[in-house]
């Protein structure tokens, strides 16, 4: 069985790649991926993170990143009250996390990180995605909860989907990659029977570009994935404030280790089938809007 790997014994190297994006980019990074302003970094004329050597053997390498976390002593992530219960995304995402990882840990061909160890601790988007590079991720999945607008219950929001980046611009070979990956998760999700609302993509609302000078990705964890050459995306499993998904897929352990299992079946039948990923291109210096 692999020791547990997190994401604190590579905090330093992450942080120092981080170190080289702009200063706009990692104010952007406070804002939670799901409504935070895009930002591509690098931006004009700065260095360009160096990928790290990382691990390169047979087995394959996956980076979960259970989203959200506590800032500035609140969780971050979205919570809802049922029957006198509060659910929080922070905590949910983290325990769908662990039971991801103890599933492909169980086959000796599976490399496992995580981004952190703990639901009270949060990790800037642009170092998740900087610390997946380093080690040379064959995947990079950011898992999180999804919750409609409003205080009460919801009618018409509920089932699973995927922030992923789109096809046919910067990296677009590396983009259809990642959507096959999270439409292979979905799927194994949708077996559990939660609806499958689909791919969800979004391009920046700012005007920021890609180095190639095409329309950067909205969502922060997919934009930093196109840019350090890494297969990544955002699988959102169900909405806290719609009944059904909550009571039958967000209430329970059992729940929970089902929702983390799937995950992980997607992810072996994925990289079953595509192999690992190529080494990650250190993205190009460009001019580029950081809006």
């Amino acid at each position: 069985m692999i020791q547990i790997k997190n994401f604190l014994p590579a905090a330093k190297k992450a942080l120092l790649l981080a170190a080289l994006i702009s200063t706009a980019s990692v104010f952007a990074a406070q804002a939670e991926e799901e409504s935070g302003p895009a930002f591509a970094p690098p931006v004009t004329k700065t260095v360009t993170p160096e990928i790290g050597p990382g691990i390169r053997n047979n087995n394959f390498i996956v980076v979960l990143d259970p989203g959200h976390g506590k800032t500035d002593g609140h969780y971050s992530g979205c919570s809802f009250e049922y029957n006198g219960v509060t659910y929080y995304e922070d905590e949910i995402t983290m325990k769908i996390a662990n039971y991801t990882k103890q599933y492909l840990e169980q086959n000796s061909n599976y490399t496992v990180y995580l981004t952190k160890d703990s639901a009270e601790t949060t990790v800037a988007l642009e170092q998740r995605a900087a610390f997946a590079a380093s080690v040379h991720a064959d995947l990079f999945v950011s898992q999180h909860v999804d919750s409609a607008l409003g205080n009460g219950t919801v009618k018409n929001a509920y089932g699973v989907s995927s922030m992923a980046p789109r096809t046919g611009r910067y990296n677009s070979d590396l983009a259809v990659q990642s959507q096959e990956a999270a439409n292979t998760i979905l799927n194994q999700l949708n077996a559990l029977g939660l609806h499958n609302r689909g791919l969800l993509l979004r391009d920046s609302q700012n005007g920021t570009l890609y180095p190639d000078g095409s329309q950067a990705d909205y969502y922060a964890i997919p934009r930093y994935s196109q840019m350090y050459g890494i297969r990544g995306f955002i699988i959102e499993h169900g909405f806290l404030n719609h009944p059904s998904d909550l009571t039958l897929f967000l209430s329970t352990e059992e729940q929970y280790k089902a929702l983390g299992e799937a995950d992980a079946k997607g992810i072996m039948e994925y990289l079953k089938k595509a192999g690992k990923a190529p080494q990650p291109q250190t993205p190009q210096n460009s001019e580029t809007n950081a809006g």
